[in-house]
This record gives structure tokens, C-alpha cells and sequence, in this order.
């Protein structure tokens, strides 16, 4: 599905791209700077969670009232017949500048719309600024602009204290989870499977025993596999690992408790020895 509207920056030629890089599986997709919506009206349908947003208050509640069946009615009603010239552009344009004016929000939408819509420089000047509304009922959303600063130095505390938890990622793969079996293999396992309690490099490494999960061409999903942290065996999904670690990536706790389980262990089958002979 295409999106409805274009926008200067948008991601329209970048779609499919940003698309073949989504997890298998994930439940919440959040688009931090909506524009015009491309990759959310491209990629698949699911049962995700989905969350719209952008700074320019006028685009969202256009997307807001496109969501709405009755709202879209109305605003579609409106533009079926509207003139595109430069007394209208004028006109609509003094309406949607005056703090004091009172419209309902699908055609304050659909002006919106119109505007953008509209033909001349000036117009897509106007259309692509950023618009936050004067009025309380619009500006309260916005409150949080004036501490930009404290924003920002919340956001490189969290990013250092990410990269001091030394975690594994992608750049410490050889492989993906669907070049070949991984059958006996290191996975790394995603931080996004775990809670943050558990966010460690220990809690990451995980030895691959089996289920079809590890052949890429089976149908099933489930990997069997045992913690190399803490032995811990347990059944995961193919798409909760982000890869198949690199040997030189391997810390030396995780090559001694590989040794061990990699070890040849006894044969059961063969019962105690009695008087230095073996019993089949």
C-alpha cells in the first residue's frame, strides 16, 4: 500500500530496503519521524502495535483523521470540490495562521491537505515548515521542546550506559541465522529476548543442540540450546538470535565452558565393571 501524501526527506525510494531489515517477529513498530508514512503503509500487515509520530501537530492530526472512517468522509467531502488558486491559498492560509479560529479537526485536516496539494514554491514552503499550533488544546503536546537539552543528555546517558554493558551485536556475527545450519553452533542471542535484569554478555551466548529451528529451510522455528553463562538449557525461536558468533569474538569463560560440553561424555549403556572385567 502507497502513502496518501508526499513529503520532502520521505523514505519512499528506501522502502523496500528498510522493510528487509525488520526481525522476523517483533510486536511494536514506531515511527519516530512519521513524514508522509511509507515504510508503515509498505511493509506487511500484522498484529504489531503501531505508533505514528512527527513534530508538525497539522500532519498528524491529518493522519489522525484519516484513521477515522467518519472524519475521512467528511474531509473527503470537502476537497471533492475545491479550487486550486491563489485567492484560496490566501484564504486558507489566513484561516490556518489565526490562534483564534475554531474548525473542526477533519477540516482542519482537509486544509491542510489542500494547501499541500496546491501548486508554487511559497505553498510547499508553507506546507513542509514545522507547525505547532498556538492554542492550549494543540501546544501542550509540545511542552517538552523547551528542555531539548536535558532530552538530549538523557539520551547519551543511556547510549553510554548501553555500550558499557559490552553486549553482543551483529558486528560480532560470521553468520546469519539463515546461511546455513547452526546446528552446534554459538548463537547470540538478541537483548530484545531478555529483560534488561538479564542484559549480559553471559546471558547472550548460546550453544545451538538442536530442533529445526537451526536448518533455515525447515519450517519449524524452535532451537534447542544450553547457556554457556550458566548451563542453563532452554527452547528458543530461530528469530531470537541475532547471529552465529565469530570464533574470535569468543571470550575465554565461554571456550573453557564449551570444552566441557562439547566433551565426549561416557557411554551408559555399559554397566560397572566386576572383577576387572566389564559387563555388556
Amino acid at each position: 500500500m502507497n502513502s496518501f501524501i508526499s513529503w520532502v526527506g520521505g523514505k519512499k525510494a528506501l522502502r523496500d530496503e528498510i522493510v528487509q531489515h525488520f526481525p522476523f517477529c517483533y510486536d511494536r513498530y514506531i515511527e519516530v519521524f512519521g513524514g508522509g508514512g511509507w515504510v508503515l503503509f509498505h511493509k506487511q500487515p500484522r498484529n504489531d502495535f503501531e505508533v505514528y509520530n512527527d513534530f508538525n501537530s497539522l500532519l498528524v492530526n491529518l493522519f489522525r483523521c484519516v484513521q477515522c472512517v467518519p472524519k475521512a468522509r467528511r474531509m473527503k467531502k470537502l476537497l471533492r470540490y475545491s479550487l486550486n488558486s491563489r485567492q484560496e491559498f490566501d484564504r486558507i492560509r489566513r484561516v490556518m495562521n489565526d490562534p483564534n479560529a475554531r474548525m473542526a479537526d477533519y477540516r482542519r485536516a482537509a486544509y491542510y491537505y489542500q494547501l499541500r496539494s496546491l501548486v508554487g514554491e511559497e505553498t510547499r514552503e508553507w506546507a513542509n515548515r514545522q507547525n505547532v499550533m498556538p492554542d492550549a488544546a494543540y501546544g501542550r503536546y509540545y511542552e517538552v521542546d523547551a528542555a531539548i537539552a536535558d532530552v538530549n543528555r538523557l539520551v547519551r546517558q543511556t547510549q553510554e550506559a548501553y555500550r558499557s554493558l559490552n553486549l553482543f551485536g551483529r558486528e560480532h556475527c560470521a553468520a546469519g541465522m539463515y546461511d546455513g545450519s547452526v546446528k552446534y553452533k554459538v548463537l547470540v542471542l538478541s537483548p530484545d529476548t531478555l529483560k534488561e535484569s538479564a542484559w549480559t554478555p553471559q546471558s547472550q551466548l548460546w550453544l545451538a543442540t538442536g530442533g529445526f529451528g537451526c536448518d533455515p529451510k525447515a519450517s519449524g522455528r524452535a532451537i534447542y540450546a544450553t547457556c554457556l553463562g550458566d548451563g542453563e538449557q532452554s527452547r528458543w525461536n530461530r528469530e531470537d538470535f541475532i547471529g552465529v558468533l565469530d570464533e574470535q569474538n569468543l571470550p575465554e569463560w565461554a571456550k573453557e565452558k564449551l570444552e566441557t560440553l562439547r566433551a565426549p561424555k561416557q557411554d551408559h549403556h555399559t554397566a560397572p565393571a566386576m572383577g576387572g572385567m566389564e559387563m555388556g
